[in-house]
């Protein structure tokens, strides 16, 4: 055997045999803590979840277009149908108080948490207007921003379906359809 050819074959088997130690000294590689999603997230996706079926039932099948009248009035009429079909709806059919707490608590740790400072200027951006009410079912008012929720809360809560998005308003965390702009629930006093 030539000396080259025998100086990469050492290596070479120096370096596997290295590579092969080092997990087994590692121990077993091990994947990071993730905290389980709490039980009632579940629960909020399960009743979202239905809350899409149910809109999809009534969504009519239309052309597209770019008549600011006609989508104005496909608008009113889709949220006009989900009213319908979600006549007896009130706070809380969604946000039950067990998933309420959740979100609640999550929202406190967000904004006791190092980016507390980002997160309060974010939602500060679109600041309400005085002399709001909110409804289930009632229209988010037209006049009120579409205050993002921050993305670092954002991170810990549920993903949403298409066409509904996570609110804030003042201290109300709000569920909207973003098509039908209804306000689909809400948790009055959760944002400090």
């Amino acid at each position: 055997m030539q000396p080259n050819r025998f100086f990469r074959a050492v290596v070479f088997i120096m370096v596997l045999a290295g590579v092969l130690w080092i997990p087994t000294a590692a121990g077993a590689p091990q994947a990071p803590p993730s905290s389980p999603a709490p039980a009632a997230f579940g629960d909020f996706a399960q009743r979202v979840q239905q809350y899409v079926n149910l809109r999809n039932a009534v969504v009519p099948r239309l052309r597209t277009t770019k008549q600011s009248k006609e989508i104005v009035d496909r608008r009113q009429a889709l949220a006009q149908n989900i009213r319908e079909m979600r006549q007896n709806a009130k706070p809380g059919d969604i946000f039950t108080p067990e998933i309420s707490e959740e979100f609640r608590r999550m929202i406190r740790s967000t904004f006791q948490g190092a980016n507390a400072r980002n997160v309060r200027r974010t939602i500060r951006q679109g600041e309400p207007v005085a002399g709001w009410k909110l409804t289930v079912n009632g229209d988010y008012p037209e006049d009120l921003p579409l205050t993002t929720v921050p993305p670092t809360l954002l991170l810990c809560l549920p993903q949403l379906p298409s066409k509904v998005a996570y609110r804030i308003i003042g201290h109300y965390f709000v569920l909207q359809d973003t098509e039908a702009r209804l306000v689909i629930d809400f948790i009055p006093g959760a944002i400090p």
